[in-house]
């Protein structure tokens, strides 16, 4: 088995099913399976993996353990000489796995992979690379300081700025949404520590690949879509998990005095951002707000989608001649990849939206703070 593919899901089925979908056209040249936790969802996620995806070996909690629990209860039944751990809320590329295997194949060091991640908007997601969170680079993340100076190894070692987007670079740390890992590391290292129930997790296990010797990798060859929003929003209980997370990991890996010093630094870093939070405009992406216009992006003609909106199909190549509007991705018409790289190409000229559900479905994410948009016909 080359491929072990887990996700933990709670209460975000239309992501979850365009996610499966995405999943499954990436598979196609490997020997794979796939993993989905639910972690007792009140939607129709489980019937809906039972019904759509009848492949997939399904675990239905009656109770939400958290993320890492839940990724654990998968890693311990998949049989993949990789096991990669994915959010639901994600859209990864036709080639991304072959892509990422292949790349972990011939690195021996490499004990595990993260990807260049865009959001709902085509934006660059900064946490796709991080450093070790020390006292100062918490301090910088929960301030700001960290979004002020984004290119400074001062002020931005958390997601690491300084370093290219567009370039493969070993970093220490890694984002839970897309984690690719070799077995035989958390054979080794072990698995996610059950005490994160949320946010940390990610990091205790990176930093433990590290100080086992091996190196991870940001990897810039392939990109996937990151909605985020659709398991929480970053207000303050984000703040307040985010702050007890980051208090497990210093007491688990530093001294105890570098602990205390580790609690003063972050606790003033949310207080900071809470006065200037009072004064701050909003820092969302800019995203293009004239909506009047649609587009179906597809090599396909004769796409209709109901009232209220009338579009316009286009030919991917076109997209160049538009200056605003909406971009619609039917998704059975038009490659991942290609959705993908437009967006990353485009970025926040456009908003963007996903068709699904055989045209009956439709979501996108506008801000990736918050919840993203779904549109039943």
């Amino acid at each position: 088995m080359d491929l072990s593919v887990i996700i933990v899901s709670y209460n975000a089925v239309d992501f979850l099913k365009i996610c499966l979908h995405s999943v499954y056209s990436a598979c196609h040249s490997l020997k794979s399976e796939v993993f989905v936790v639910d972690n007792n969802s009140t939607d129709d996620s489980v019937k809906m993996v039972k019904k759509a995806f009848p492949q997939t070996q399904l675990i239905a909690n009656n109770n939400n353990p958290g993320f890492s629990i839940a990724n654990n209860q998968a890693i311990k039944l998949a049989k993949g000489k990789y096991i990669l751990i994915l959010n639901p809320d994600t859209i990864v590329a036709e080639d991304t796995f072959t892509k990422i295997v292949s790349f972990l194949e011939s690195n021996t060091q490499a004990g595990s992979l993260g990807i260049k991640m865009i959001d709902g908007t085509g934006s660059f997601l900064p946490e796709s690379k991080r450093g070790i969170p020390t006292p100062w680079a918490s301090f910088c993340k929960m301030s700001g300081l960290s979004s002020l100076f984004k290119k400074s190894n001062l002020f931005n070692e958390y997601h690491k700025g300084y370093l290219s987007n567009d370039k493969n670079h070993p970093v220490e740390i890694l984002a839970g949404a897309f984690m690719c890992i070799k077995k035989e590391v958390i054979e080794k290292v072990g698995m996610f520590d059950e005490s994160f129930f949320m946010y940390g997790e990610d990091i205790d296990l990176s930093y433990r690949i590290t100080l086992a010797g091996y190196k991870n990798y940001y990897f810039s060859d392939s990109s996937i879509i990151h909605f985020k929003g659709e398991s929480t929003s970053k207000d303050k209980i984000y703040r307040d998990r985010f702050y007890k997370a980051m208090l497990i990991f210093a007491n688990k890996h530093f001294s105890k005095s570098y602990g205390i010093i580790y609690s003063i630094l972050i606790k003033l870093g949310i207080y900071f951002i809470r006065f200037l939070s009072v004064f701050k405009k909003n820092t969302y992406a800019k995203v293009n707000d004239n909506t009047e216009d649609y587009y179906i992006v597809s090599p396909e003609n004769g796409i209709n989608i109901p009232p209220p909106f009338k579009a316009y199909t286009i030919q991917p190549e076109d997209i160049c001649n538009i200056e605003n509007g909406t971009l619609i991705f039917p998704v059975n018409h038009i490659k991942f990849y290609e959705m993908i790289q437009i967006m990353d190409d485009h970025k926040t000229k456009f908003k963007y939206r996903f068709l699904a559900d055989n045209l009956k479905t439709m979501i996108g994410s506008d801000k990736k703070n918050t919840k993203g948009q779904v549109q039943h016909f």
